[in-house]
């Protein structure tokens, strides 16, 4: 993969970060009631209805839905396991144990966080069309996902490996149009990767400098949009290029595109 397509963020790392994706959260099995009480037990279940039976010192308590907002299990032995398989590239045994959590522990908030995994397992593999797939069936499993940033960069990711182009742009001009500055400068380079995917170059450069100059405050992207415009101002042999890695060496030294940009002139 070449530096003008790198993605933004995480979601390509190297398999040895592949524990990060599965921390987990609690250790025993508790119950968060609508009015915020936690209770504790020794175990728990849950009915095929929604319906947890909590297991607690006093004795057997049902919680149907509606009476509580989360409910959760003993951390599963396979989320470990399944990120051990991950760093080994065993990606597919990986993805079947996420997917047996994901089953078994329903509505016990370990099915939420294998199927938050799961797509990320799949990017791991190089299987963008699986990543998509799988964030399709956790905001269906669990819409309230849909609120979470890191979640959503990396369903757009997703989308843009696939080659969802229709889906990704319905999904980039709203970030634009509704973000935040700095999710719309991000969305604006993607657009220019996007273009870049489909061998649009001058159109790709047009993407990643508009966010160079209508984004120029939102300095966290700008060594990364300026990258991208200068190679590929460079595969059209524009002489703008060269002006282009001078900036960043100039404006942005301890950036990580410095040293490639350094290179270039």
């Amino acid at each position: 993969m070449t530096q003008l397509h790198r993605p933004h963020g995480i979601l390509w790392i190297g398999t040895a970060l592949a524990v990060a994706l599965f921390a987990g959260a609690a250790q025993a099995a508790y119950v968060i009631t609508t009015s915020g009480q936690r209770i504790d037990g020794t175990d728990i279940r849950a009915k095929s209805d929604g319906e947890i039976i909590l297991t607690t010192a006093q004795g057997t308590r049902s919680f149907y839905q509606g009476q509580y907002t989360r409910a959760v299990a003993d951390k599963p032995a396979e989320i470990d396991q399944a990120a051990k398989l991950a760093e080994a590239k065993k990606f597919d045994e990986a993805i079947k144990l996420l997917e047996d959590v994901a089953v078994r522990y329903r509505f016990l908030d370990w099915d939420v966080q294998a199927r938050v995994a799961l797509p990320k397992v799949y990017l791991l593999k190089g299987d963008a069309a699986g990543a998509v797939a799988a964030y399709d069936k956790l905001f269906t499993a669990s819409p309230k996902t849909k609120e979470d940033a890191e979640v959503q960069w990396s369903y757009r990711q997703a989308l843009l490996g696939a080659k969802q182009y229709d889906r990704l742009e319905t999904v980039l001009k709203d970030v634009i149009a509704k973000g935040s500055r700095a999710d719309a400068a991000r969305a604006q380079i993607m657009r220019g990767d996007v273009k870049a995917s489909q061998n649009q170059l001058e159109a790709a450069a047009l993407d990643y400098m508009r966010t160079v100059i209508l984004f120029s405050g939102e300095r966290a992207v700008q060594p990364e949009a300026l990258m991208k415009a200068a190679e590929t101002f460079e595969k059209l042999r524009d002489a703008r290029a060269k002006e282009l890695f001078r900036k960043i060496v100039d404006d942005f030294p301890t950036s990580p595109q410095a040293a490639a940009a350094r290179a270039k002139i």
